[in-house]
């Protein structure tokens, strides 16, 4: 039994929920209770009402009401299914219209409703919606506990039931959003092979493998699934359905540079979504469109549906607080464009509400919005502005378009009203920076783009390794370009181990503080700001370990004045540096024991910080590096 099949005869509460106006499914759902309380007290039925009488097995019988239309006339034991149904019936309207709250209760109490009725598939099905409105009300709190529970739904059985595809399907999206996208693309390429009988299921799976591909950067494998996924849900009339696809389509669009393509998508999901009260994805949906306008230079509309936005996420219940963040700063960036001094307002609310909810990239951002605003005089009194921190933590999250934008920003700043003595630090000249800037922007998928449509049908295992060695790559290509805005000083290592040079293993994973500026059979380089502390250089050798399967062997030096004048185009063997000498550091590492670590002194770690690197299975060994000739040793 589905969840909602005790009122199919009586309504079309099912039908309603893919793509009627909340008030509509709010209204049906309305009656129906009454209906069902009229059932259970023959007393309070008003005149003409419903006809009660036991069904054979306790079930419901259907009689006619005087306008023609079927109520449901239940059995004491018919009755608890039907009010079983339509709890699920409410917390599938709460789920959709974001109400997360309401939509856990509901659900929670659904499932154990059918469990008291015996109904184990209903059961399972209100379980799996009840842990998706949990990973969206709790985003990564919610997911570990998912991946359990959904996964041993999951294996329980026959994995060609209904039951087993959702839960792995809504598997696959606690993954991802654990950042696990390899477990995520075998989970959800699993659900899709095992979804043939179940067209809706299959839409909703595709729409969630198009999602994980726009995380990826895979944009052309996602436009292709979610093309195909919206025109399945506009032939089924899921409204909901198409909306999701929809704004996913103009994420790739995004994503691929094509801002007047993704416009469509965005518009057709808004107006989805207010027609059918959907408050998330209309929130998401106006600020991608005022993202989208400030790209195109229409600060007044962004602004406007910006502020459509923030009102429409602070309606829910409980109010949608990232989309008020992504909102508020749409709105502080769009009043800044204006001229406005309310912007500095705005971009402070949104830093906030971001740094409240611990949210990596809204974190970023906002670290941006402050240097951009000081840099404009709108943070206050005259401080060095610190570009850095912010195109460092965009870096690091594999954005290294948003560092360029970044840039970009601070290069139209200066240009406009040159200060030398607010910048994060000595600038490299004009040349090299327009150079950085060039090469952060090198990123566009577009040449991929068909090479993934075919793999992502054909051969979707190699199209994951591709996306997440792209992703790995982009993220080492951001830090690159964020350490051309560092202040001078860099701690250098040359990193020694058998399987260096093969297959992207020298690029440093996402939790690293590293960037990676040579990798060659063998050896690679490493190169961390040069006030990293030694635990965290310690963690990301062991790290590299870990991928390379054997502790590496690793020199180590302090370069005083080095920098990154620029990250390395299309084509270079590694970026441009300043300051920095490896050829010394390259040799001695390949001499090294197999976990030894041979350190220069001039970088100040003391016997705490050697024992914290020997924790890790390393052996550590001072020593003093040689200065280049003609280089002083300013220790």
């Amino acid at each position: 039994m589905l969840p909602l099949d005790p009122l199919a005869s009586a309504s079309p509460l099912p039908r309603l929920l893919r793509c009627a106006p909340a008030a509509e499914v709010r209204a049906e759902l309305d009656r129906l209770e009454e209906l069902l309380g009229a059932a259970s007290d023959p007393a309070a039925a008003p005149a003409g009402g419903a006809l009660v009488a036991a069904a054979p097995a306790g079930g419901a019988l259907v009689a006619a009401a005087p306008a023609g239309g079927a109520l449901v006339a239940a059995a004491p034991a018919g009755g608890a299914l039907v009010a079983a149904a339509l709890g699920f019936g409410r917390g599938a309207l709460a789920l959709r219209e974001g109400a997360l709250d309401a939509a856990v209760v509901h659900l929670d109490g659904a499932a154990a409703a059918f469990d008291r009725e015996g109904e184990a598939e209903a059961r399972d099905l209100a379980r799996c919606e009840a842990a998706l409105a949990r990973m969206r009300r709790d985003a990564r709190s919610a997911c570990g506990a998912a991946v359990v529970e959904l996964g041993a739904m999951a294996a329980a059985g026959d994995p060609g039931r209904r039951v087993a595809v959702v839960a792995d399907h809504y598997r696959g999206t606690a993954e991802r959003l654990l950042g696990d996208a390899a477990a995520a693309q075998r989970t959800l390429l699993s659900a899709l092979r095992r979804s043939e009988p179940f067209l809706g299921e299959r839409a909703q799976i595709l729409n969630s493998l198009g999602t994980l591909y726009v995380a990826l950067g895979a944009y052309g494998a996602a436009e292709a699934l979610l093309e195909h996924a919206a025109e399945l849900h506009r032939r089924r009339g899921d409204a909901v359905g198409e909306a999701i696809a929809c704004g996913q389509l103009g994420a790739a669009a995004l994503g691929l540079g094509a801002l007047e393509r993704a416009r469509a998508p965005l518009q057709r999901q808004e107006w989805l979504c207010a027609r059918l009260g959907d408050a998330f994805g209309r929130a998401r949906a106006l600020t991608f469109l005022s993202e989208l306008a400030l790209e195109l230079g229409r600060a007044d509309d962004a602004l406007a549906l910006a502020t459509s936005a923030r009102d429409v996420a602070g309606r829910a219940a409980p109010p949608l607080r990232t989309w008020i963040a992504y909102a508020a700063r749409a709105i502080g960036r769009a009043l800044r464009d204006l001229g406005d001094p309310g912007a500095a307002a705005a971009l402070d609310e949104a830093g906030a509400i971001f740094r409240e909810l611990g949210h990596p990239l809204g974190v970023a951002l906002a670290a941006w919005d402050r240097a951009t605003a000081e840099a404009l005089a709108l943070g206050g009194p005259a401080v060095p502005v610190d570009w850095f921190s912010a195109a460092w933590a965009l870096g690091s999250l594999g954005l290294p378009a948003r560092v360029a934008q970044l840039l970009r920003e601070r290069l139209e700043i200066e240009e406009t009203a040159p200060r030398p003595e607010r910048s994060g630090g000595p600038a490299p000249d004009g040349e090299a920076r327009e150079r950085a800037l060039a090469a952060a922007a090198q990123t566009s998928p577009h040449v991929a783009v068909q090479r993934e449509v075919e793999l992502v049908y054909d051969r979707p295992d190699e199209l994951a390794g591709i996306a997440v060695r792209r992703t790995a790559a982009n993220r080492n290509l951001g830090r690159l370009a964020a350490l051309t805005l560092a202040p001078p000083g860099l701690a250098v290592a040359a990193v020694a181990a058998s399987r260096l040079g093969t297959r992207g293993l020298a690029l440093p994973p996402e939790r690293a503080a590293a960037a990676c500026v040579a990798d060659l059979p063998g050896i690679a380089v490493w190169i961390w700001p040069a006030d990293t502390a030694p635990g965290v250089i310690g963690r990301d050798l062991a790290a590299l370990g870990a991928a390379l399967g054997e502790l590496p062997r690793a020199a180590l030096a302090l370069a005083p004045a080095g920098r990154v004048l620029c990250p390395p185009f299309a084509g270079d063997a590694g970026a441009e540096l300043q300051g920095v000498e490896v050829g010394a550091l390259m040799a001695l590492s390949a001499q090294l024991a197999a976990g030894e670590v041979r350190l220069d002194s001039r970088l100040g770690w003391d016997g705490e910080a050697c024992a914290s690197v020997e924790a890790l299975g390393f052996t550590v060994t001072p020593t003093q590096v040689e200065q280049p000739p003609g280089r002083p040793d300013p220790g």
